[in-house]
């Protein structure tokens, strides 16, 4: 085959590719896949996203969809790292991106339950093609027809092209992890290839087209059990554009564990039904498209798997600092005895019935019922007579607002962990100290809770959920474990308030 009729062929797999960069129908389990601002939203620590899809458009030619995600939320700072591979049919043709990005987070308004998020993603795209997988002219004979080992006569100076590529983004949501918000609403804009990259094998002039996203949808609450999550997306690139809607419905059972279902319609294009199973840490989804478009009669749908797993993070070294955990006693935490101040009325101590909570293997609960009157914590009248659940508690060293970091993830990030996934619950945390340190600062036992309702506020648990008290004297400072006395005290309680 001439160079002149392998020319028109590349320029019109160059136009191809560059009219349409590849889409996935689980865009919401890889966030960073269509919104540089959404690295480390809505999660704790880690978030890593696998997904795979497989589109058949015609027989023996598939178009699969490779990606993978990292992101990670310190303070209000995300961070995102990503890696595309879009390949086409079975002659080599493939793109690749790899992008890196950051994001931050900015809270304003009533009770700060407003977010706008900026983010942005820097990296590299490259396009290639593999000329021993295409077949040419001086390859068929007519005695043989093709013949593999005969020469195409061609040689290519350029079979891969590798251009910087820059994305941007907006996103806005209210109420994330506030229990006292039923409905949540969000929504966001993302551009890519904002410097448009000449990504063609032959032309000197062939940008690749900016992406436009815009997105939205709500978090509606329906109950404890049942969440709907109506969906939009919207994206234009050049002359293609696609429009896809549809609703998610989480039904949530014991523990972090929950199950997802959905439906879509991406316009003139697929209906999509989608399902999921959330089992602690780890997310699997699936979906499958059936094709509706003018294609339909040389291909059937695609199919597509994501795999999410969102990790607690873990301690490195021995170092202390503020707002470190000391590890939680394995064994059957006892009843806290209160003697309570004059400023709490308790009910008599009884056992609460186990509720699933936090840890994959919860730490036993004590329920407290209590009056509040005081100015710490819960003031209001409609807030009294509430039930406390204890869920743990953090030990602080002698003298110090201090607790160890090799175990901070066994209370507070567990604890974190369920606060996310009942955004209605709220906790108490409260404070004590022995009398030779209450002696020296009589501030430690509500500087101690304070330590730990920071480190919770800067993980995204806004500050309302979270009440603090300072309980001095009102624990025994010690009780009988096993027969071995053990320090109750220089520790901050952490109660569930139902």
């Amino acid at each position: 085959m001439k160079l002149k009729y392998i020319l028109p062929f590349l320029v019109a797999f160059s136009a191809e590719l560059n009219a349409q960069d590849p889409h996935l129908s689980q865009y919401f389990n890889v966030p960073v896949f269509y919104n540089p601002a959404l690295a480390g939203s809505e999660i704790q620590n880690m978030r890593i996203a696998l997904d795979y899809r497989n589109q058949w458009i015609a027989p023996g030619v598939s178009f699969k969809t490779q990606t993978i995600a990292l992101d990670k939320i310190v303070n209000r700072v995300g961070f995102g790292l990503m890696i595309n591979k879009n390949s086409a049919g079975k002659d080599g043709f493939s793109r690749l991106s790899i992008l890196g990005g950051i994001s931050y987070t900015a809270r304003f308004g009533d009770k700060k339950l407003n977010r706008l998020t900026a983010g942005f993603q820097v990296g590299v795209l490259q396009k290639s093609f593999n000329p021993a997988n295409l077949t040419f002219d001086n390859q068929y004979t007519p005695d043989i027809g093709y013949d593999p080992s005969a020469s195409s006569g061609e040689t290519f100076a350029n079979t891969k092209v590798s251009r910087p590529d820059v994305n941007a983004g907006l996103n806005y949501s209210y109420g994330l992890g506030n229990g006292e918000v039923k409905v949540k609403p969000f929504a966001g804009v993302s551009f890519a290839h904002i410097n448009r990259p000449n990504e063609s094998f032959i032309e000197e002039n062939n940008g690749n087209p900016i992406r436009t996203t815009v997105y939205g949808g709500a978090a509606i609450r329906c109950s404890d059990i049942l969440e709907l999550k109506p969906l939009v997306y919207f994206m234009k690139q050049d002359a293609f554009q696609e429009l896809n809607a549809g609703v998610i419905s989480q039904i949530n059972l014991k523990n972090t564990n929950a199950v997802r279902f959905g439906l879509f319609y991406r316009n003139q294009d697929a209906a999509i039904i989608y399902a999921g199973y959330q089992l602690g840490k780890v997310f699997l989804g699936t979906s499958y498209d059936f094709n509706m478009s003018k294609y339909k009669p040389g291909g059937s749908g695609a199919y597509e798997i994501s795999l999410v797993y969102t990790p607690q993070g873990k301690a490195k070294g021995k170092r202390v600092e503020e707002g470190t955990v000391k590890p939680v006693n394995k064994k059957k935490a006892p009843e806290p005895k209160l003697t309570p101040p004059e400023s709490y009325i308790l009910a008599p101590v009884r056992v609460a019935a186990s509720i699933d909570v936090i840890l994959d293997e919860p730490l036993p609960l004590k329920t407290v019922a209590q009056n509040q009157k005081s100015k710490t914590g819960i003031q209001n009248q409609e807030k009294n007579n509430l039930n406390y659940e204890q869920a743990g508690y953090v030990v602080f060293k002698n003298n110090t607002t201090k607790y160890d970091l090799n175990n901070r993830f066994d209370v507070i990030e567990a604890t974190i962990d369920y606060l996310f996934k009942y955004p209605q619950q709220r906790v108490l945390l409260a404070g004590t100290a022995s009398d030779a340190e209450f002696s020296n600062n009589s501030h430690i036992g509500m500087q101690r809770a304070e330590t730990v309702k920071s480190y919770m506020v800067q993980k995204g648990i806004e500050a309302d959920r979270i009440d603090v008290m300072d309980l001095k004297n009102t624990l025994p400072k010690s009780f009988v474990e096993d027969g071995q006395p053990t320090q109750r005290l220089s520790r901050t309680d952490i109660y569930l308030i139902k």
